[in-house]
């Protein structure tokens, strides 16, 4: 397979949270018909750099530093590290299924000091 076939197969690069750190998002208090997901944080659109700092299968711990929501989607910040300029490190917990998408946590504006411990394993996720 070309570098070229790679860049077309991978969708992202992320940070898949394991379950128990999907079951403490999941927990919190959402808005009512809210979509949840809680499912990563975004590394990079695309497959990893060949000089990135994560490796496919790394475990890695994030500290949720804010949490925050808007009318379209709640998320929370997490102190891991974005290798692309496409918003801050994040985990979307839900959205509001009346007009809101995932990326639009990119898009909060109030946040509020929030701490704990989210973990999770390095993968590349291809497109569907």
């Amino acid at each position: 397979m070309s570098w070229e076939d790679v860049l077309k197969s991978i969708s992202y690069s992320a940070i898949v949270l394991d379950e128990e750190s999907r079951k403490k998002l999941l927990d919190l208090d959402m808005p009512e018909g809210w979509k949840p997901y809680a499912h990563h944080m975004t590394i990079r659109l695309g497959p990893l750099k060949e000089d990135s700092q994560y490796k496919v299968g790394d475990k890695v711990s994030m500290n949720m530093t804010a949490i925050g929501m808007d009318d379209r989607t709640m998320a929370v910040k997490v102190d891991a590290k974005r290798e692309d300029t496409k918003g801050f490190p994040h985990v979307t917990i839900a959205v509001n299924p009346d007009g809101g998408k995932p990326f639009h946590s990119n898009q909060i504006k109030d946040f509020e000091k929030y701490s704990g411990k989210l973990s999770g394993v390095v993968k590349e996720i291809p497109n569907r």
